[in-house]
């Protein structure tokens, strides 16, 4: 596994610029992560910006009240929109990463993303992308829990992360479920059984398998 032009270009698509992609390669570091693995926690100092290159990212925010929020996905050709506001700020990290497949990550060490916005448009260009889809994602994510019903949200969050590892089987409990999708474990439970019964999923011990990666 090498960090080089060709890989970039394959992978971070948005990155087109020459001067930027040989500033990445001779900077970034190359790294692979397991599936499960957190690769940022809240109140840690920021060093790298990640770029997701492979695989896919869970973000959340913890609350005051210590209740988890869900915020988005990060697929391959991404970043994340709240390292990088977090790290042009100077803050520690407002959000919690974890990986849900085997996942590739470029690491950008913080001092070239405060190089970047000052000498590359091609990395202002992307970063704005960035912030563009991942708010987005939150305003939709808002959205869907003020008006849509927790079937469906649950039935696209489990998609979201089928389609994200390649694979219609995901290791996951009700309750890290719930957790995530703001509702009760038992009331989590009952959701996941509907969507049995309506042939959408199969609940296993500890898993559960879609029908089908489609919605």
């Amino acid at each position: 596994m090498e960090l080089n032009a060709a890989y970039i270009r394959r992978h971070l698509p948005g990155i087109q610029d020459d001067l930027l992609i040989e500033d990445l390669v001779e900077h970034g570091v190359l790294q692979s992560f397991p599936a499960g693995q957190i690769v940022l926690t809240d109140q840690q100092y920021i060093d790298y910006v990640p770029l997701i290159t492979k695989g896919g990212v869970k973000v959340v925010r913890h609350t005051e009240d210590h209740h988890q929020l869900f915020l988005y996905f990060l697929r391959p050709g991404e970043t994340c929109a709240m390292t990088l506001s977090s790290c042009l700020k100077r803050e520690t990290s407002k959000v919690r990463a974890k990986t849900i497949a085997e996942t590739e990550i470029v690491l950008l060490p913080v001092g070239r993303v405060y190089y970047y916005t000052r000498h590359f448009a091609g990395w202002n260009e992307y970063s704005l992308q960035s912030f563009r889809l991942k708010f987005d994602s939150i305003l939709s994510a808002f959205e869907g829990m003020a008006f849509a019903p927790l079937e469906e949200r649950t039935a696209s969050y489990l998609r979201d992360i089928a389609n994200i590892s390649a694979s219609k089987e995901i290791t996951i409990t009700h309750e890290a479920l719930a957790e995530d999708l703001g509702a009760s474990r038992v009331g989590m439970s009952r959701i996941l059984k509907r969507l049995e019964e309506a042939g959408v999923l199969h609940l296993g011990r500890g898993s559960i398998t879609l029908s089908s990666l489609q919605g």
